[in-house]
């Protein structure tokens, strides 16, 4: 017997191609996740750190890549945060972001101009009403 994912807790693979003409594939992961780190090193004094943003995978590496805290370690725990937050155009913000830590450029979704348009949409516009379009 199967039992249904929730819909937030789901993978999303997107494959994109490229400019460089080979594939990519991202999977874009809502976090939110508490980290405890010791206040001082003799004591047992926890400080709990909430996490919440999005972490991006392209072709299985993880984005944003680890930075160093102030202790010269490794941090993971940093995620993509837009403003506008747990939402599609959100997602797709931070995917546009990793791919530029990546130094990947994908294919530019085609403008569709309006008469009453103010302005040109964002690639992470594009991509949401792509998104919106094919599901």
């Amino acid at each position: 017997m199967f039992t249904s994912i929730p819909k937030e807790r789901r993978l999303i693979l997107i494959k994109l191609i490229a400019d460089n003409g080979l594939p990519v594939k991202i999977q874009a992961t809502w976090t939110d996740n508490d980290y405890y780190n010791r206040r001082h090193p003799d004591l047992d004094e926890l400080e709990c750190v909430n996490v919440a943003g999005w972490l991006i995978r392209i072709n299985g590496k993880k984005y944003p890549r680890g930075n160093y805290d102030e202790h010269d370690n490794l941090d993971w725990t940093y995620r993509y945060t837009p403003s506008e937050g747990k939402t599609s155009l959100g997602k797709w913000i931070a995917i546009g972001r990793a791919l530029t830590s990546a130094g990947l450029k994908t294919e530019e979704p085609k403008d569709v101009i309006r008469e009453n348009q103010i302005r040109l949409f964002t690639w992470a516009e594009k991509q949401t009403m792509r998104e919106g379009f094919s599901a």
